[in-house]
């Protein structure tokens, strides 16, 4: 999504503001695992690339300029000397972050290391930020890989006019007057711009701008412009200049080779409402039309600012097809779109199939994934993997309450990027869906991003990722189980050749699918019942005489366990600092128990919702937005039991029948003894025991420490791990907390 030509400056600024006095900073210290090859800052990379396309032609001719309306910028030296050692260490930073966290440690065969010595001296010669930028993108492109991009904090202005559209029979000899266009409404509010147009969809057939959708009663439709008629200009602009002047854009081109009609369309086409957008096209018998339409509102919504990713215009279509077939379209992968896409679902559950139309789809968070294929499959399956250096991470999908069981296609095309790429083939090679369409971008890297000291965005692949059969998706597409692709007369005929084709996969004999169970897991519970069981017959005065003064000690060392029997509910407020799909976060945390044995941690995602994880006294359940419930089992149930009994530090000889002590170790400054703890369920834990306080300062990975009194007993404000830390700032005690708080908040995914 981006901005429209013309208005690049002024509409940088207005993004540059909008990023600027947001109350969270959206860049450097946040991070976000996103699935599209403009997935962070969408609107600030496409603005600048046809101004870009206009600028490289005359590259060498131009001079450093400033914002709309200021004056020219006459640095005094130390100014200048700042500004070139920022470039140095916007250069290094680049350079070094890629050889760091590149997925590849070979970089596909790339020497790094020369192209550090390469590019060190022409970073020395640059002037300008801008030229920096242009640098930065050109060495990111020696990888050869998507979702390695520069991001500039402003636009770059247009200098070379575009040819008129009017009139088409000049004589040859005849001198055309090259006009620039006017400028239009200065600090032009970016939501305005996303959210109003005249209501079409492009596709790029046979190098024409075919109009491939008209929404029903937009500006459009009102206006007579259907699906099969070729855009030939919009504002005096040929389409197909606009075409080559991207192609021109070689810095760039790589990044919007595969989104050209929808980056088109924002930057065109879309603009602030009551504005106009001349338009000339060919109709079914390609004769010239010209009309200007009047932009409107849209349907849709920006989604939510989630940490790095900006406000992201989202649609999202649901309705019935003939033969009683559901049909769902969405442009990202946002967080908005899991809940409807999930209601849609519900609202289709008597359909004999379902079409998931993916075309054009322009990636979005990778955690939507996990949701919408827990709404999709019946058992736990991987949709794929990501490979970094570090290891492999699953795309395990856990089925939610009710699945939808019937039979699914999906529709893509060669604009579905990465997200819709990996949900797209991980259905397919799960078997779960039939994919129609023609292949996709091969653009499917998954990401993160950091601001540079010039204000720029990096945004880089920190992963590779493979299909649930170790295909490789980048580069490659996915292909079509059936491939069909979009021609101009069947558009014209009304006829959209690859859905068609989708309605006619989908079998409507086959009897209407009921919503499915749960999978049964109560062979998990069973086992660990059964392996506690057989170590429980295997002890006898199982407690090791050694740990008899380590855990009395303990207990005096919290206050006693007449203090602690005093205690009937706690409450504990603080902040959390981790991570969570794939954004570092530093936000509120609550922790309610309850006695005997009940507890509930809400951990507060930004722009996202509450993260749940709790035990309710009869069950214990997760509950994560963006991937859904699930209801633990086995060792986890286990684990929660024992962490939920209120009154735990009291209980340890009735909790852990067999104790023994392994010996000493040394915990930072703290000698601890090391104490192995089985419980009757679950599997052991080793506990840490500090020798000169007695207080707990380690329970497997899980480290206690600052600890205070409250009500005259000593509690842990910090507990972290090597990856989490919670930092307690209030604790409550004997607080009124009804039994209905530790249950799990009903929604979509577990009615």
């Amino acid at each position: 999504m981006f901005v429209d030509n013309g208005v690049e400056q002024r509409a940088a600024a207005a993004v540059r503001r909008t990023l600027r006095t947001s109350k969270h900073s959206l860049m450097g210290r946040l991070r976000l695992f996103v699935g599209g090859c403009l997935s962070l800052c969408v609107v600030l990379v496409c603005l600048a690339l046809l101004s870009l396309a206009s600028n490289i032609i005359v590259w060498g001719r131009q001079v450093p300029t400033t914002a709309a309306g200021s004056v020219p910028v006459r640095a005094e030296k130390a100014e200048a000397e700042a500004a070139h050692a920022r470039r140095k260490e916007a250069f290094e930073i680049v350079w070094q972050t890629v050889k760091n966290y590149h997925f590849d440690p070979t970089f596909g065969g790339v020497d790094w290391e020369a192209v550090h010595a390469e590019f060190a001296p022409r970073v020395e010669r640059t002037q300008s930020d801008r030229e920096l930028h242009l640098l930065l993108q050109e060495m990111l492109n020696r990888l050869g890989r998507s979702h390695f991009v520069i991001i500039p904090p402003e636009s770059i202005p247009a200098a070379v006019p575009d040819e008129p559209d009017e009139p088409d029979d000049a004589a040859p000899n005849e001198i055309r007057e090259k006009k620039s266009l006017p400028p239009t409404l200065d600090g032009l509010n970016l939501t305005e711009r996303l959210t109003n147009g005249i209501g079409i969809a492009l596709h790029i057939i046979g190098g024409a701008a075919v109009i491939t959708r008209v929404e029903p009663m937009s500006p459009a439709a009102r206006a007579g412009l259907r699906p099969g008629f070729v855009v030939r200009s919009v504002d005096g602009r040929l389409l197909s200049t606009i075409l080559r002047q991207m192609s021109r854009a070689s810095v760039y081109q790589p990044i919007v080779k595969h989104q050209l009609p929808a980056e088109i369309i924002i930057s065109y086409f879309n603009g602030p409402p009551g504005t106009y957008a001349r338009i000339s096209y060919l109709d079914a018998l390609n004769r010239v039309h010209r009309v200007s339409i009047r932009r409107e509102r849209l349907k849709g919504e920006m989604s939510p600012p989630v940490q790095s990713l900006p406000p992201l215009f989202v649609e999202f279509e649901a309705r019935r097809l003939r033969q009683n077939i559901g049909y769902i379209r969405f442009n990202l992968f946002a967080i908005p779109v899991l809940a409807k896409f999930c209601a849609a679902l519900r609202a289709m559950s008597d359909a004999p199939g379902i079409i998931i139309d993916l075309r054009g789809n322009r990636g979005g968070i990778l955690g939507v994934l996990y949701g919408m294929g827990g709404l999709l499959e019946t058992s736990q399956v991987s949709l794929g993997t990501m490979h970094t250096r570090g290891g492999l991470l699953s795309f395990q999908v856990i089925p939610q309450k009710h699945p939808y069981a019937g039979q699914l296609v999906v529709l893509i095309d060669g604009e579905t990027v990465s997200a819709g790429e990996m949900f797209a083939s991980g259905l397919q090679e799960t078997a779960r869906a039939i994919v129609v369409g023609e292949r996709s971008a091969g653009a499917t890297l998954p990401s993160i991003a950091k601001e540079l000291p010039t204000g720029a965005i990096l945004q880089y692949a920190f992963a590779d990722f493979r299909t649930p059969r170790g295909n490789l998706i980048e580069g490659h597409g996915v292909n079509p189980d059936i491939a069909v692709k979009l021609n101009r007369h069947a558009l014209l005929a009304g006829h959209d050749s690859q859905l068609a084709t989708a309605i006619n996969v989908i079998q409507p004999q086959v009897p209407t699918p009921q919503f499915v169970s749960e999978p049964d897991t109560d062979e998990d519970k069973a086992l660990d019942e059964a392996r506690a069981r057989l170590r429980a017959m295997a002890t006898t005065n199982a407690i090791d005489p050694q740990v008899e003064p380590i855990i009395d000690r303990y207990v005096q060392a919290i206050g006693g366990q007449a203090a602690v029997e005093k205690i009937s509910s706690r409450v504990s407020r603080g902040t959390f600092s981790g991570a969570y799909a794939g954004m570092s976060i530093n936000t509120d945390v609550v922790i309610n128990e309850k006695a005997p044995d009940k507890s509930v941690t809400l951990i507060n995602i930004p722009g996202v919702g509450f993260m749940r994880r709790g035990f309710t006294g009869a069950y214990g359940y997760e509950q994560i937005p963006l991937i859904g419930f699930r209801e633990l089992k086995g060792v986890e149930l286990a684990d929660i039991r024992l962490a939920s009994d209120l009154h735990w530090s009291i209980k340890l000889r009735q909790l852990y029948p067999k104790m023994t002590l392994k010996g000493q170790e040394k915990l930072g400054d703290a000698e601890a003894y090391v104490v192995e703890a089985t419980p009757t369920r679950g599997l052991p834990t080793t506990l840490y025991f500090d020798m000169q306080t007695g207080l707990l300062l380690r329970k497997d990975n899980i480290y206690f420490e600052d600890y205070r009194e409250v009500d005259g007993l000593k509690l842990p404000f910090t507990i972290r791990t090597a990856d989490t830390s919670i930092k307690l700032t209030e604790v409550r005690h004997n607080a009124a907390l009804d039994d209905a708080t530790f249950v799990e908040r009903k929604d979509c995914f577990n009615r």
